[in-house]
């Protein structure tokens, strides 16, 4: 029963425990909402005139509203989309919101102390112009400002989130960009002494000085508590840590601000770290490319800054870092460098003229003893001394090259001896390269990569350097399938490497070298430098991509290279196609590749020559000169030009002529086939159609074994393709079967427009006389009953339609066009060596040729 009775009265125990809780905390927000309400707009308006007061420049604010809730105990004024304009009327400060906090009770007194500051979201850009005006110079100076305000400025806290901060000094040429994540700055700043405490976590986007760029993409955080003594200028670091790329290091010393200058006495030691700062430090593109290079073994890193710095003057800047029998290893390094020693060290004194230096760079590298030392003194003009000597094991250094193409390797390169010394100046020119002093000796034992998943091997042979001239002594190696000699010599490898992306310099590798060998894939070679299709990862908008830059790097390339190979192989293969003494010269200047080649192929020979240029949209201008070019032999190595109807199967016969094409290519490497252009003149000697199906269907008025068996006689004409149609001029056909003249147009999608002359007379009576089994042409009459015949549609669909008058007409017409095509191969082939037959000077004597066109 008691128990019973105990449930009710703690029930109500806890009702007024509720109530007397609650209540009061309904009052207190109750209070602060009409708190709120009441001085919302009057405290907000307060603050932003006292703003407007301090500042020369326009200050905007979207939305402003005090809060004594979200913040309680403080009060706070929260300003939304704040935008305050810089000495140079572009923005300074543009923030999601900016926050003044302050004590809840000070808005019921005479004065309203803000005591921090939060600013969230948004860019913070400082600008210096030529001049040395900064752009933050916004506030009024003491005199002009009211006093008057009942807002003071009694900072104990500041916060910075997630701003973007931008640093550009037109003066210096210095710029920076920075991902300040969190910073966080309090102490008693009203006082005279205090003792500041910071910290703060950010990215460095770009930190630039000239046009070398440092630290991209490195973290950097620091937690630091400073003596201030603002009577003094004195700024006593006491125990600052700072971590960068993945170190720590401790600061110590201090700075002495005067007002004309500041006195500087700092030093920073690692605790704890490896090599990844000094790589770090290194300039764009080099601090990306060892960015992943870590360090295990005894390391040790210290820096100092010493002196005074002012507008005329700078502090004395020392960096020393070293490491002995350590090990470097990276993803670049197949095998780590194991008893990795060495001691790099920096020296910039106030007058600029500043050392870098790594001495004594010893390691083993997979088994193959590698040393270097490089000095650069006077930064500002730089003399550069790096002697180096080793082997690099291409099984261990293969990714070091940098390429994803490259997938293996094997052998090694040895180096007996390298020096460069000079000024760096000197290096990038060449009307001063002479000037260095260059020596080298490189060798290749059974050194191979895998590129494009074909091997590339050097077995043998070396690169002698001296000074500005660079021979290749008897380098033999295969490249997949071919086998090849690399003989000759070259000059300005110095400044070629050290251009800059524009090649403002205009540097030129020149050179004049012999490619030789037994046997040539072409095939295998082209496609080595092919962009595939697993590199677009099934993307055609990537693969397009990356076409467009590869095309862009070797236009690049090319631009940088002027000489001549002189090539020369036993046998050949491009694809299907074959052929022996493949020889020849291939020029390359300003970005253009030249070509003479000679070779035996399909049963006859052939002359190349012309030019490919390796723009962004790539193209090339071919003449070829064939001469007695077996006709089955060259459809069967072409897939028979991918059409189905006349094939190797039903061709025999000889070919000879002259073509010239132009070919087109845009950034992706598609093929243009809008854009082809071909002219052609063409003698088909021996000719034969054999088994075509689609001739037995004349068999009404011609003698079947005439059809299955088609023997021509000698046949020219000129031919011309431009905008996907192949046009044909008047021409003479004569054959065992019937004698036609035939003109007119085929197009790539198979629509035909052809005109036709048939001698009838001659077709009737060969259909009622005996079957000729020597298939001996036709005599070539002009026949007292001829036949004119329009075709016209596509082979799948076409109409025969009678008619003399159009037929001869267009005959008419076509001669001009014939004309016109003989002269434009002449005049491309002017000075050219390599008709594959005699001919008169002009078009106008094709008529002495076999197979002319007789009057109509």
């Amino acid at each position: 029963m008691s128990s019973t009775m105990s449930l009710p009265k703690r029930r109500r125990w806890w009702r007024r425990l509720l109530l007397w809780v609650g209540l009061p905390l309904l009052v207190l927000v109750l209070s602060l909402l009409l708190v709120t309400s009441v001085f919302d707009e009057q405290i907000t308006r307060r603050l932003l005139d006292a703003l407007d007061d301090q500042l020369r420049t326009e200050l905007t604010v979207r939305k402003a509203g005090l809060s004594l809730i979200r913040r309680f105990p403080e009060a706070s004024i929260h300003l939304e989309d704040v935008k305050v304009k810089d000495a140079f009327g572009r923005y300074l400060l543009e923030a999601r919101e900016v926050s003044f906090r302050f004590r809840l009770f000070s808005l019921f007194g005479q004065r309203i102390e803000i005591k921090k500051v939060v600013i969230s979201g948004g860019s913070l850009q400082v600008r210096i112009n030529e001049r040395g005006r900064a752009n933050y110079d916004i506030f009024k100076d003491d005199g002009q400002a009211s006093s008057g305000s009942d807002f003071s400025l009694s900072l104990e806290n500041a916060e910075l989130k997630n701003l973007f901060l931008t640093y550009q000094n037109a003066s210096t040429d210095q710029a920076a960009s920075i991902h300040l994540k969190g910073a966080g700055v309090a102490g008693n700043f009203s006082a005279r002494q205090f003792t500041l405490s910071s910290q703060a976590d950010m990215m460095v986007a770009r930190l630039q000085m000239g046009e070398s760029r440092y630290l991209v993409g490195q973290p950097l955080r620091y937690n630091a508590v400073v003596a201030v003594d603002l009577a003094k200028g004195l700024y006593d670091f006491q125990d600052v840590e700072l971590f960068l790329a993945g170190n720590t290091f401790d600061v110590t010393g201090f700075v002495s601000d005067k007002q004309a200058f500041s006195d500087v006495n700092l030093q920073m030691k690692g605790r704890e770290g490896d090599i990844s700062l000094v790589l770090a430090l290194l300039p764009e593109p080099y601090s990306s490319y060892f960015r992943d290079f870590q360090s295990s073994g005894t390391y040790a890193f210290s820096a100092f800054v010493r002196g005074r710095a002012s507008k005329t003057q700078l502090p004395t800047i020392g960096v020393e870092a070293t490491l002995r029998y350590g090990t470097v290893a990276s993803e670049k390094l197949q095998s780590p460098l194991r008893n990795v020693s060495f001691r790099a060290i920096y020296h910039a004194p106030p007058s600029g003229k500043g050392v870098f230096e790594i001495a004594d760079f010893k390691a083993d590298f997979g088994g193959q003893p590698l040393a270097f030392h490089l000095k650069i003194e006077d930064l500002d003009d730089p003399l550069v001394d790096f002697r180096l000597q080793g082997g690099f094991p291409l099984r261990a250094a293969y990714g070091l090259l940098g390429n994803p193409r490259v997938s293996g390797g094997d052998g090694v390169v040895r180096v007996p001896r390298l020096l460069v010394q000079g000024r760096y100046a000197d290096m990038t020119r060449m009307q001063t390269v002479p000037r260095v002093r260059a020596e080298a000796e490189i060798q290749f034992d059974a050194a191979a990569i895998v590129y494009n998943n074909t091997t590339v091997q050097l077995s043998s042979g070396r690169v002698v350097w001296e000074d500005n001239l660079l021979r290749l002594d008897s380098l033999q190696g295969t490249i997949g399938r071919s086998d090849v000699l690399f003989q000759g010599y070259a000059q300005n490898l110095l400044p070629v490497l050290f251009t800059d992306s524009l090649n403002s310099a205009g540097a030129r590798l020149e050179f004049n070298a012999r490619l030789e060998g037994r046997f040539l894939d072409v095939g295998q070679l082209l496609d080595l430098f092919a962009v595939t299709e697993e590199e677009g990862e099934g993307s055609e908008t990537t693969l397009d991509s990356l076409r467009n830059q590869a095309n862009t790097e070797r236009q690049r390339l090319f631009e940088r290279v002027k000489g001549v190979f002189e090539v020369g192989f036993d046998a050949f293969e491009y694809r299907k196609i074959r052929g022996q003494s493949f020889s020849g010269l291939l020029a390359f200047d300003h970005g253009a590749l030249h070509m003479r080649l000679h070779t035996r192929a399909m049963q006859g020979s052939a002359t190349l020559s012309g030019t490919a240029h390796f723009a962004p949209r790539p193209s090339l201008k071919i003449r070829a000169t064939l001469q007695d070019v077996d006709f089955q032999t060259l459809m069967e190595q072409c897939d028979n030009f991918d059409q189905t109807i006349i094939t190797h199967e039903n061709l025999r016969g000889k070919l000879s002529g002259r073509v010239v094409a132009f070919a087109f290519w845009d950034e992706s490497n598609h093929f243009l086939l809008d854009q082809l252009r071909v002219l052609a003149d063409i003698r088909a000697t021996q000719g034969e159609l054999v088994g075509v199906k689609m001739l037995e269907d004349f068999a009404t008025f011609i003698h079947i074994e005439d059809l299955r068996r088609v023997r021509f006689a000698e046949l020219q004409n000129y031919l011309e393709i431009k905008n996907r149609t192949l046009h044909l001029p008047v021409m003479f056909i004569q054959s065992n079967a019937l004698n036609l003249t035939l003109s007119g147009t085929h197009t790539f999608d198979n629509d035909i427009d052809y005109r036709i002359k048939v001698n009838a007379g001659q077709v009737l009576f060969n259909r009622i006389k005996r079957h000729d089994p020597d298939l001996d042409p036709l005599p070539a009459r002009d026949g007292w009953f001829n036949v004119f015949y329009t075709i016209r549609g596509n082979l799948d669909k076409y109409e025969m339609k009678r008619g003399k008058r159009e037929v001869v007409r267009e005959f008419e017409r076509s001669e001009a066009l014939k004309k016109s095509i003989a002269q434009r191969i002449e005049d491309e082939f002017r000075g050219v060596d390599g008709r594959p037959f005699p001919v008169a000077g002009t078009a106008e004597s094709d008529r002495a040729r076999p197979g002319a066109v007789p009057t109509y």
